[in-house]
């Protein structure tokens, strides 16, 4: 897809003006101040003497205590022990607050995030080719200064920001209490920080002559090669470009016994990507899962946003139905009966979603069932056929609830749904990693399906990037 920058991306051979930074002070250990039980705001954290830990967890985030000046070097020694996903810091610069995050986006990204509402992904600080090994030892530090900051991993200095800091934001998933300026998180990894350390420093920020910008230019550079420098759109142009590209998600769950991870994930993705999800259900009152469908010792209890009668479509980009066999209640043609009664649903619920999918067809908009929710889809009538007729989808081969189907009593594949509405189903798991479900989410135009569970997470990376970049 073709991004258009409003900017030009700088190359500079590495600056001793910043890469030597003037300090009068000495480094300053910050763990020493950080107590977990005080200072984590999510995930599970530890501390050994001056040696925190964090759990894999997602958006496991740790904020840290003290005063920071206007400029500074901020200097963190870490280890992923286990995971695939990024590792973060947190830092301000001027009137802003971002991350810099490594190994990000299942990407093999790194680059700081948000600038202008905009992450790593499609902000000019992206780098690529960022891949963490686990079990080894690596040093970042961000060298802030009023012009900008630059970061370095392992001495190489891999990218600098040039800006005052006031387009810069945390991402919603990392947000931290307003009083806390510095703080380091980690996404679904298991790791552990040797050392936080910061002093106060001063220096010019490099200079450079601009050039073309060059796309493949963007491994890590090695000791003495080219590292980038990215000079900022005006600030609120960029911010207002942003919030045109950023929406809303409208989830809809059963009432009872959705599945939570099917839920939940997505959900993640999406507001980590700055998006804002709403959740529908027949009503308002509490909704619960599936028992041990990824939920936690709380249980689960989702209170829904708006009752599905009161959806208004034009204030979403999209709809996604995540599944479980509770989502059945919303299946609009199906002319079978299940042994639950809960999942029989009734006209009024049946209509209402059915309507709602038309609208967004209608509007030209994304339309995402995952696991049972393809069911939905697959039971639903657009201009008197199913949505998914003709339609390249994919649904798992997990039994559907138990009930009468075509007058026969059964538990057949939830693929039989699909099968019945003449969806063109790819073969189960046969997307990418042939080993594992994670992968295997289907677009067809507007149309995304996800196998599973397991490919719910996808479903909803891939659903951000497309709303987040359309052609």
């Amino acid at each position: 897809m073709q991004r258009n920058w409003p900017l030009l991306f700088l190359f500079l051979l590495f600056d001793p003006a910043l890469g030597s930074a003037q300090s009068s002070s000495q480094w300053r250990n910050l763990v020493s101040a950080v107590s977990p039980s005080d200072h984590a705001i999510a995930g599970a954290w530890s501390k050994t003497d001056d040696t925190l830990r964090t759990a894999a967890e997602a958006s496991s985030r740790l904020a840290i205590p003290g005063d920071v000046p206007r400029e500074y070097d901020l200097r963190v020694s870490f280890t992923r022990e286990s995971g695939q996903h990024s590792v973060a810091v947190f830092l301000t610069c001027g009137s802003g607050r971002a991350s810099f995050e490594v190994d990000a986006w299942a990407q093999h990204l790194a680059g700081f995030q948000a600038i202008a509402g905009q992450d790593c992904r499609s902000n000019p600080t992206r780098v690529e080719n960022q891949h963490l090994q686990n079990g080894r030892r690596y040093e970042l530090e961000l060298r802030v200064r009023r012009q900008g900051v630059a970061a370095f991993i392992d001495g190489v200095n891999v990218v600098t920001y040039q800006g005052d800091g006031s387009d810069l934001s945390l991402l919603p998933l990392w947000q931290l209490p307003s009083q806390f300026q510095l703080g380091v998180g980690a996404y679904q990894s298991a790791v552990t920080f040797h050392r936080i350390e910061l002093r106060e420093a001063s220096g010019a920020m490099p200079s450079a002559s601009p050039v073309a910008m060059d796309r493949s230019a963007s491994a890590t550079p090695k000791a003495g090669q080219e590292s980038r420098s990215v000079a900022m759109p005006n600030a609120s142009q960029a911010a207002r470009r942003s919030t045109a590209q950023r929406g809303r998600v409208l989830f809809v769950i059963a009432d009872r016994h959705f599945f939570y991870r099917e839920y939940a994930e997505p959900r993640e993705e999406l507001e980590r990507a700055g998006f804002k999800v709403d959740v529908a259900a027949w009503n308002r009152a509490s909704c619960y899962p599936h028992e041990n469908s990824g939920q936690g010792s709380d249980g689960g209890e989702v209170r829904p946003d708006v009752a599905l009668t009161d959806v208004d479509p034009e204030r979403y980009d999209a709809i996604v139905f995540p599944g479980g066999w509770g989502v059945s209640m919303y299946q609009y043609a199906f002319e079978g009966r299940y042994n639950h009664p809960e999942y029989n649903g009734d006209v009024g619920k049946k209509q209402a979603a059915n309507h709602l999918i038309n609208s967004f067809v209608k509007s030209d908009k994304y339309v995402c069932g995952i696991c049972n929710g393809v069911s939905v889809l697959a039971w639903s009538r657009v201009n008197g056929k199913s949505l998914l007729a003709g339609k390249q989808c994919t649904a798992p081969t997990r039994s559907a609830p138990p009930g009468v189907y075509n007058g026969r009593p059964g538990s057949p594949s939830i693929r039989w749904h699909v099968e019945q509405n003449r969806g063109r189903l790819v073969p189960a798991g046969s997307i990418g990693n042939p080993q594992s479900r994670a992968d295997d989410v289907v677009v067809d135009d507007k149309i995304i399906t996800a196998e599973d569970d397991q490919s719910a997470r996808e479903a909803g990376r891939q659903l951000a990037e497309l709303l987040s970049h359309p052609e």
